[in-house]
């Protein structure tokens, strides 16, 4: 393709102004080497000549990035912010085709590979946007330019230091190879028990030949241990005066430790092969395993009381006895540990005491995974502006669930039963866990409680057409696949004697598709409109069909496809001063299905709640701009406002985890005017950044409003919130979602590029500060409880919703890097 020298100077341009967003809005936590580059991108003034009939701007327009995506997707972390309403699990990144965990996509940027979103799937929701079916008709023959990097940071926040060196270059024969190592580690100095331990690997080997085969091999391994904070109560946050406490931690031995760690080992290989196999049809085949264990650590106790410090029980509130009440209130304004964090010494004492059986423990539930994925793709050339795409996949995804014990805390052994059964009357000699094995004496390093595994089969076929002409652009894709989903389970529990909870359970079967549409005009090189629909069916999570996956092979009833909408129209504007894009969306999904485990205290049974019928409706705008203000200045935009809502009542089905007998069936949950949690409904980010003489300073000010908490169905149905209501504002309690306060941030970055000799070679060294007013009083999220509190008043029950739980965000934190380039 050929261009005339002020055409190619608008594209670097564009590009330029692109690259520039993604890099600033990382606060050069990635290669920050980068600014440099993009200042040295402005230093003279021009007004490029566009050429009203070039076909190189007609499809420059036609194929922008998500620049809102690229402005805010980082700004807006500071509360519990996803895009639209939607959930991550909507975000799903690929490589080849391929899916990878969301954790790699930094990893695949250190490698210099991108990791591109499934057919007509964006990062803003994978329900709208573009249905570009054909994601690669040209294979990439190009070969990593060959560089090296190091780098060393320190932060306040999450750990204390990470190192990181890549290197990447080219060699004889055609082959090329990336590679990188990462390493983070050390305590979080805001929050006490929150810690980081992690070291990431990564390679990327290809070969190419005659420009018309490449195999390439990528590797990810990423081995980490985090130590989580956990959400806790208004009221305990207010007696220790500290919106950033954290109940999860507590002493033993006079030495620090959570008792919720994560630790994940999943290592990940994809394999692909490209080919030209004529000079209209290319062919992209692609297969990957990814394979590894996540485990999440908890406190455990059998027969004895919760040793959670924040438990309702222990907080001030819950005692009638005035003077009580108060002496509770003093141990927790003085930060007792023994009261205010978790008491290790007194769980090791009180398994001391019980003889060598543990009343108190820590286990791991456990899930080791085998996702393997197969796809085969081919697109043809029919003529200068068809081509068509096909293809098949299959995916083959196995997990193994169970619990382990992690520490007896000085105690010897744990019989594997269930706990819970040993008081009740009805079902307390039906108490074994696996009675194949009964009786079993748990030592550490022991499996126990349940052991089960979730298997997923999925096939299917795509097709997809492009018509792309200089102004006009038609997009189709479809996909259908045929799922099967099953349990097996590896203890018989007593409970559910036989195939109930033993063996293979039922097979469930399900037909997945989606059907994507969508065309575009450029009006002139700058203006281009597109309108995006989108029809789709997708499976619930497997764990979702089952009433209790754990030790129960019953499905729920009439397992069936969620149902979704989308429409999108967005306008896309380039000039030599602004980027800007804007959209309308609307998404609507239908007849979703949700099942989870809790004690219901109206019942006083432990119970499995189904949730059917489930709809929500997303509407929204947005609007993001790049704007090139003057030669050393540059800003950026990104605002967004909808309405995201339940827009129906669901359905709540409650069954005995004892013997699935139903508690209530099909109760209405008042849910039509609640709003979808952890999705504001009122959020812009807006950049400010100058760069000259290597130098560079950023100001970004952020804000989030119109939050909700995240919102629970059993609580407004009429069994709960009229049957446990004594009073009208009991009842408005019960029914009443909270909205959170609207939330204002401002970070601030500043970084210096030195370039060492002639070349490429340099050090940057870069400073950044977020939340720089040092707010302590911004909430992050809330989430209501299911659970209702029962207070026994004059012999009577009276019945209240427990309080929300918050997560606030951090203060000013800091982050400190030097990047040398060579």
């Amino acid at each position: 393709m050929v261009c005339g020298k002020s055409s190619c100077i608008a594209v670097r341009v564009i590009a330029a102004v692109l690259f520039a967003t993604t890099a600033l809005n990382a606060v050069a936590q990635t290669s920050d080497d980068e600014f440099k580059y993009v200042a040295d991108s402005f230093t003279d003034e021009y007004r490029p000549k566009i050429e009203a009939d070039s076909s190189i701007f007609y499809r420059a327009v036609q194929a922008t990035e998500d620049i809102f995506a690229d402005v805010a997707d980082y700004d807006l972390s500071f509360v519990a912010f996803s895009r639209r309403g939607g959930s991550f699990d909507s975000r799903q990144t690929v490589l080849n085709g391929i899916p990878v965990r969301r954790e790699y996509r930094s990893a695949l940027r250190m490698l210099r590979i991108e990791g591109r979103e499934l057919s007509g799937i964006r990062y803003s929701d994978r329900y709208v946007g573009s249905a570009d079916g054909i994601t690669e008709h040209l294979i990439d023959f190009s070969e990593p330019l060959s560089s090296h990097s190091a780098n060393i940071n320190v932060a306040d926040r999450g750990y204390w230091v990470g190192l990181r060196a890549a290197m990447s270059g080219t060699f004889r024969r055609g082959w090329s190879l990336s590679a990188f190592v990462a390493g983070r580690t050390g305590r979080d100095m805001h929050t006490d028990g929150v810690f980081t331990n992690s070291l990431s690997l990564g390679a990327s080997l290809s070969k190419h030949w005659n420009y018309r085969h490449k195999v390439s091999l990528t590797a990810l391994f990423s081995p980490s241990e985090r130590g989580m904070r956990r959400y806790s109560s208004e009221e305990a946050f207010t007696l220790t005066g500290d919106n950033l406490y954290n109940p999860s931690w507590g002493y033993q031995n006079g030495r620090m430790r959570n008792a919720n760690v994560r630790r994940i080992v999943a290592p990940t290989i994809v394999a692909t092969y490209d080919a030209v196999l004529s000079p209209s049809t290319t062919l992209t085949s692609a297969a990957g395993i990814d394979a590894g264990s996540r485990r999440y650590s908890s406190l455990a106790w059998f027969d004895a009381q919760t040793p959670l410090p924040d438990n309702y029980r222990y907080l001030p509130s819950y005692f009638s006895d005035d003077e009580v009440a108060a002496d509770v209130a003093k141990a927790w304004r003085r930060r007792d540990p023994r009261y205010v964090q978790i008491d290790w010494d007194e769980l090791c004492e009180q398994n001391r005491l019980a003889g060598g059986h543990s009343v108190y423990a820590v286990e791991d539930r456990t899930e080791r995974f085998t996702d393997l994925h197969l796809r085969v793709s081919a697109a043809t050339a029919v003529g200068d502006k068809l081509t068509i795409g096909y293809g098949i996949h299959f995916a083959y995804l196995r997990s193994r669930h169970f619990k382990r014990m992690r520490d007896l805390l000085g105690g010897e052994y744990i019989t594997d039963i269930d706990q819970y059964l040993i008081d009740d009357a009805a079902y307390g000699n039906k108490l074994q866990n696996n009675v194949r094995d009964p009786n079993r004496v748990i030592r550490e390093g022991d499996r126990f409680g349940y052991d089960y595994a979730m298997v997923c089969r999925r096939g299917g076929l795509s097709a997809s057409l492009v018509y792309a002409a200089d102004r006009f652009r038609f997009d189709f894709a479809a996909e259908l696949n045929d799922m099967t989903v099953y349990r097996r389970g590896y203890y018989e529990k007593e409970l559910f004697a036989g195939d109930g909870s033993f063996g293979r359970s039922d097979k469930i079967r399900l037909a997945p598709y989606m059907l994507k549409v969508s065309c575009g005009y450029s009006f002139t090189p700058r203006h281009y409109l597109e309108l995006c629909a989108m029809a789709g069916g997708e499976s619930p999570d497997a764990e979702d069909l089952f009433l209790q996956p754990q030790y129960n092979n019953r499905i729920v009833d009439k397992p069936h496809l969620r149902n979704i909408c989308a429409a999108e129209l967005n306008y896309t504007f380039l000039h030599r001063v602004v980027n800007l894009k804007a959209s309308l969306f609307a998404v609507l999904t239908r007849n979703d299905c949700e099942t989870s485990r809790y004690f219901d205290d109206l019942a006083s049974v432990y119970s499995d709640m189904v949730v059917t019928q489930i709809d929500k409706l997303r509407l929204g705008v947005e609007l993001a701009a790049d704007i090139r203000m003057a030669r050393h200045w540059r800003a950026s935009l990104a605002v967004t406002a909808g309405r995201y809502t339940y827009f129906s009542d669901p359905r709540v089905s409650l069954y005995s985890d004892t013997d699935n007998e139903v508690i209530c069936d099909r109760a209405v949950a008042h849910m039509g005017n609640c709003r979808l949690g952890a999705a504001p409904e009122l959020a812009a980010t807006a950049d400010i950044v100058y760069m000259n003489k290597g130098w560079g300073v950023r100001m970004t000010f952020n804000y989030a409003g119109l939050r909700y908490v995240e919102p629970t169905a059993m609580r407004r149905t009429d069994r709960v919130s009229r049957q446990g209501s004594v009073s009208e504002e009991t009842y408005r309690r019960f029914v009443r979602q909270e909205r959170l306060p609207d939330a204002i941030t401002a970070d601030a970055a500043v970084w210096k590029s030195f370039r060492l000799r002639k070349g490429s070679s340099r050090i940057v060294v870069s400073l950044s500060a977020a939340n720089v007013a040092g707010s302590r009083d911004i909430v992050y999220n809330g989430r209501e409880s299911a659970r209702v509190r029962r207070t026994s008043v004059a012999g009577k029950y009276v019945y209240a919703p427990f309080p929300n739980t918050y997560l606030y965000a951090y203060p000013r934190t800091f982050r400190l890097s030097v990047t040398y380039r060579f």
